[in-house]
């Protein structure tokens, strides 16, 4: 199911987006400007990338090849087998650091490795004890799906969608736990250009938004305006009534257990795909 809803992303999504990526950009640094101990993410004590040869997977004249990378960190070692020629990941693991000797830099699996991804999600980054993982592609509202595991018990603890380039970024709150921020993507089952202020107060009710004003929406088709034919710039904009996305900033608490809240800021609306 997720390979399917991934694949329905289009082209003029994509190119609604990157028409607004300067707002989501001024958005990101304004949303998340005001922590000011912000962090990214935990920075690998040591990287290595082995060839494992050309793709068996790969067409005729396709010189793609099979990469194994290993990223170490304090506690634990993350592994990615990675086929160019294959969309998404093949998988990654989590060999946890014993004695404080890395885990040897091998295809094979160790007893103590712990698989956490099997295809179509790849590693993005660590966080502490939390691996963030990334789908390959996105999803019906054209978000970008990640999802969060707890390292020392494999179990996923969080997932989510975000827009665009959108990253992740994190501030401490208390007893040494982190906050999340990040630009999230949602769907409705309503039309934000159709159907106004009803549509928009059931976002703002079930997501807690503090936006009253209705936002503008990009990439569908007003009344009144030309309709797009084949020779026109651009790509061809939704129709009014098709059901509407959102981009709003969010920060999720994982104590007691995760849980969203949406920050004041700027919301960007798309139609849904």
């Amino acid at each position: 199911m997720e390979r399917v809803l991934g694949m329905r992303t289009k082209t003029k999504t994509a190119v609604a987006v990157l028409v607004g990526v300067v707002a989501i950009v001024l958005l990101t640094q304004s949303a998340f400007g005001r922590f000011a101990h912000a962090e990214s993410f935990d920075k690998p004590v040591r990287k290595k990338v082995v060839d494992l040869g050309r793709s068996s997977n790969a067409m005729p004249g396709d010189p793609s090849r099979v990469h194994l990378f290993f990223f170490f960190y304090p506690e634990f070692m993350v592994k990615q087998l990675s086929d160019p020629a294959v969309k998404g990941t093949l998988w990654v693991t989590i060999t946890p650091v014993s004695a404080g000797e890395s885990p040897a830099c091998r295809l094979a699996h160790a007893s103590t490795e712990r698989f956490v991804a099997k295809q179509w999600w790849g590693f993005e980054g660590v966080k502490g004890s939390l691996l963030f993982l990334k789908a390959a592609d996105g999803d019906e509202n054209a978000g970008m799906p990640f999802r969060i595991f707890d390292m020392k018990t494999g179990q996923k603890v969080f997932e989510d969608s975000a827009s665009g380039d959108s990253h992740p970024t994190f501030a401490p709150v208390s007893d040494g736990k982190i906050s999340l921020s990040y630009v999230r993507r949602v769907g409705g089952d309503c039309s934000i250009p159709k159907d106004g202020m009803t549509c928009w107060s059931k976002f703002r009710k079930h997501y807690g938004l503090p936006l009253a004003t209705v936002p503008k929406c990009m990439g569908y088709r007003y009344e009144g305006e030309k309709e797009w034919v084949v020779g026109d710039e651009g790509v061809p904009p939704e129709a009014i009534k098709t059901p509407s996305a959102i981009n709003y900033p969010a920060v999720v608490e994982f104590v007691p257990r995760p849980s969203i809240r949406a920050l004041p800021g700027a919301v960007q609306c798309f139609p849904v795909q």
